[in-house]
C-alpha cells in the first residue's frame, strides 16, 4: 500500500506549510505593529516575546510534521507506518479547520485570502 505513505505525506506535510508559512508571514508583517502597542504610555514588549515564543513552537511543530511526512514516504511500503496515530489525527483536524477557515473567509469576504487580506 505505497499509495498510504504517499497520502499521508501529503497530508503531513500541508501541515508543515500551514505551521511554518502563516505564522512567519503574520510575524514579519505585523512585527513593527506588535512593538509599537502601548499601555498607560509603556510598550508592551511582554506581548511581543509572547508572539516570538508562539512564532518558534509553530516552527518546531512544522519540523515535526516535515520529519513525520519523510517518515512516511520513506516507511510507505510497511503496514504500519511509524506515525502515531494522535500526530495523524491532530494533523487531519487542523488541516480541516485551517483550510476551512481559509475557505469561509473568501467566500464571506467576496475574495480575500485569510491572513494575506488582514491588515494592523
Amino acid at each position: 500500500m505505497a499509495w498510504k505513505g504517499y497520502s499521508w505525506s501529503i497530508t503531513l506535510l500541508i501541515t508543515c506549510l500551514i505551521y511554518s508559512v502563516i505564522p512567519t508571514y503574520m510575524i514579519i508583517k505585523y512585527w513593527v505593529w506588535l512593538n509599537e502597542l502601548t499601555f498607560n504610555g509603556e510598550p508592551i514588549y511582554t506581548l511581543s516575546l509572547f508572539m516570538l515564543f508562539l512564532w518558534i513552537v509553530c516552527l518546531l511543530v512544522a519540523i515535526i510534521y516535515f520529519v513525520a511526512s519523510a517518515r512516511a514516504i520513506f516507511q510507505r511500503k510497511n503496514d504500519d507506518l511509524g506515525i502515531p496515530k494522535g500526530v495523524k489525527r491532530f494533523s487531519v483536524i487542523s488541516n480541516i479547520i485551517m483550510i476551512g477557515f481559509i475557505f469561509f473567509w473568501f467566500i464571506f469576504t467576496s475574495g480575500e485570502i485569510a491572513f494575506i487580506s488582514w491588515q494592523p
